[in-house]
């Protein structure tokens, strides 16, 4: 079912709307609360760090549940709305005709869930382990506020779905992890390590405000008594499986007092280069239904390094301090190519200048055939640390607290309300509580405080050429994340 009844004209565009980022760029992961990490013992080891998995022993069957309360405000400036075409002295139908609609604060409040289940095991043995889990890594879902004094008011109607609108009304991007395992333990090193594969499959469902020359015109037409609809909607549902793998090591150079654990994940298909298929669907006024057309979509997700630490310096203590390193930088764009072309490919020029000179970059070239959207992102590699520590006040209950920051992956330039971040830090406390020899049970709470992101006119985004030019995304970007966390842990 099509998803917005709106009659309005619309051009081939790219919907991609918010994913709960609680670290760098689209990365979402807090599986196992402050026990997940490159050194834990637990079965989140199958995605921090698969050589910890042989720090276990018996079997475990881990069941984790995340919870994230999220709210976002985009508050869009004036500055920021599409001039009516016909010259500077040309009415802004939008400001003049429709105060509200394409200025203003679009509000976001969700409620989203993560789940991961895995498995490891010794195999009754002290050398080999193995595992395998399920879980989501990247991406999440969105669905904005609605502007209700825009509610059946005829031209103007679209603008109900908020001033963010036409870089995101509601959908989802996601990245579903199935892994599997092995691990060794040489004992006589002190050493784990251990490798793992990934089948991954990644999915997009969004939809979005567009218009073909990329602007957030409502209305066509100089003339204010002569108005045409112009606004219109599309809709992008694209998916396909990708493969990765993961190394790492853990070292005890004390034991049962320090440990030592660092991983590698690659990127989804290990170069990079993600291919997914699907429909990019438009609501155009000239037809009486939405009008399908096959699409491929490409982009490239990042690989991640990571490195932890924990100590105990008395039994009944231990520090902790973990740091991770993600390449966002991969992420230079996302294409959406008519898959009929048998010629179809996006390599724009000018791309190492596209942010100092965005008036001559995005317009088609002999590098770009069969391109419908292009979306430039050159995000920048980002990064995050954490330090935590846990305190045993009887031998079957540890208290912990943590501290975090991670950083922002997204330049003020391509930032929109569809994919956007910050500089952020994390507060985050809980207990690990040993129920019964066989049953431990994890509960976490934190807040993510998100620093305002207020872009100050440099967004870039509606002074590229057309297929790359969209309407701008300057503006206050202000955002606020609650997590709670519950795992239970049954061994065998």
């Amino acid at each position: 079912m099509f998803r917005c009844a709106l009659p309005f004209a619309a051009g081939l565009g790219l919907c991609l709307t918010g994913a709960v980022a609680s670290a760098s760029g689209l990365s979402t992961a807090r599986f196992g609360g402050e026990h997940g990490h490159p050194t834990t013992e637990n079965a989140t080891a199958l995605y921090y760090n698969p050589g910890a998995i042989a720090l276990s022993k018996g079997t475990h069957i881990f069941v984790d549940g995340l919870i994230a309360l999220r709210g976002v405000s985009y508050q869009r400036p004036d500055s920021a709305v599409n001039l009516q075409p016909g010259g500077a002295n040309a009415p802004n139908h939008s400001l003049d005709h429709f105060n509200g609609a394409n200025n203003g604060t679009g509000n976001l409040f969700n409620v989203a869930g993560a789940p991961f289940l895995g498995v490891i095991s010794d195999f009754g043995t002290e050398f080999i382990h193995g595992g395998a889990a399920v879980y989501v890594p990247f991406g999440g879902g969105a669905a904005w506020g609605k502007n209700e004094q825009y509610r059946d008011t005829g031209l103007s109607a679209g603008a109900v779905d908020g001033p963010q609108r036409w870089y995101a009304i509601d959908g989802s991007i996601r990245s579903f992890y199935m892994t599997g395992a092995l691990a060794f333990n040489i004992k006589a090193a002190k050493l784990t390590i251990g490798v793992s594969g990934s089948a991954i499959f990644t999915s997009f469902d969004t939809i979005r405000a567009r218009n073909g020359d990329g602007s957030d015109n409502i209305v066509s037409g100089a003339n204010p008594d002569d108005f045409a609809i112009k606004e219109g909607r599309s809709w992008l549902q694209a998916s396909g499986w990708q493969g990765g793998f993961a190394v790492g090591a853990t070292y005890q150079p004390v034991d049962n007092v320090l440990w030592i654990g660092a991983s590698y994940t690659s990127q989804p298909n290990v170069t990079g280069g993600m291919t997914l298929n699907g429909t990019l669907t438009n609501l155009l006024a000239t037809s009486p239904a939405p009008s399908p057309t096959d699409i491929e979509l490409t982009q490239s997700f990042p690989d991640i390094v990571r490195l932890g630490f924990r100590v105990r310096p008395i039994p009944k203590l231990e520090l902790r301090v973990f740091a991770d390193y993600t390449r966002w930088s991969v992420l230079d764009k996302q294409c959406v190519m008519i898959a009929s072309n048998p010629d179809r490919k996006c390599d724009f020029e000018g791309a190492e200048t596209a942010l100092t000179n965005p008036e001559g970059f995005g317009g088609n070239s002999e590098g770009t055939i069969g391109v419908t959207q292009h979306l430039p992102r050159f995000w920048k590699d980002a990064g995050g640390v954490r330090v935590g520590a846990g305190y045993w006040f009887i031998e079957d209950l540890e208290a912990y607290i943590g501290l975090g920051y991670d950083s922002s992956a997204i330049p003020v330039q391509t930032v929109d309300p569809a994919l956007f971040d910050m500089d952020k830090f994390s507060v985050t406390v809980g207990a690990l509580w040993q129920a019964h020899r066989r049953l431990a049970i994890g509960a976490t709470v934190g807040q993510i405080i998100y620093m305002t992101l207020d872009t100050k006119g440099q967004n870039v985004h509606n002074k590229f050429q057309t297929p790359t030019r969209q309407a701008s995304a300057d503006g206050i970007y202000k955002q606020w994340l609650t997590i709670g966390n519950l795992y239970l842990d049954v061994s065998f």
